[in-house]
């Protein structure tokens, strides 16, 4: 993970190829039983490549844990995966996915970028980053065993 302009990247190749990749990806409804960090993943509505997308989510350390919720617009145009704030907890959250196939042919290359505004009533920081990560590692840990 790095900061990259306004936004965070986070960066990792997976042995998987990238068609199994972008089902898991695209996989909303599954997502709460695989991301520990989401209590609430659905999709609400679907029209082509559209899709908007209701996300509830748990961060924060025992005893001081936060929810936070997004109602985001999904935008599928391979190889990225659009997202974007519709009403939420965040000023705004934006971003998107990115999955190709890894250099040398070996396994698929996934790329997130995020562009998250403070939090309403409280600031993101470092529970934002480390919810990245967890979600990242168990992400990686989905497409490994997972059967989407």
């Amino acid at each position: 993970m790095r900061k990259n302009g306004n936004g965070i990247v986070a960066e990792m190749t997976v042995a998987a190829g990238s068609d199994r990749v972008w089902r898991i990806l695209t996989s909303f409804d599954e997502m709460d039983a695989h991301l520990s960090g989401l209590k609430k993943s659905r999709v609400l509505k679907k029209e082509g490549n559209y899709l908007l997308v209701e996300q509830t989510a748990k961060v924060g350390i025992p005893l001081l844990s936060f929810y936070f919720r997004v109602v985001m617009d999904v935008v599928e145009e391979r190889p990225f995966l659009y997202f974007s704030q519709r009403q939420g907890s965040f000023a705004f959250f934006r971003g998107h996915w990115r999955v190709e196939p890894a250099s040398e042919g070996r396994g698929t290359q996934i790329r997130y970028y995020l562009e998250a505004g403070p939090v309403r009533s409280l600031g993101s920081g470092q529970i934002g980053n480390r919810m990245i990560k967890e979600n990242m590692q168990q992400l990686a840990a989905w497409i490994d065993r997972g059967k989407v």
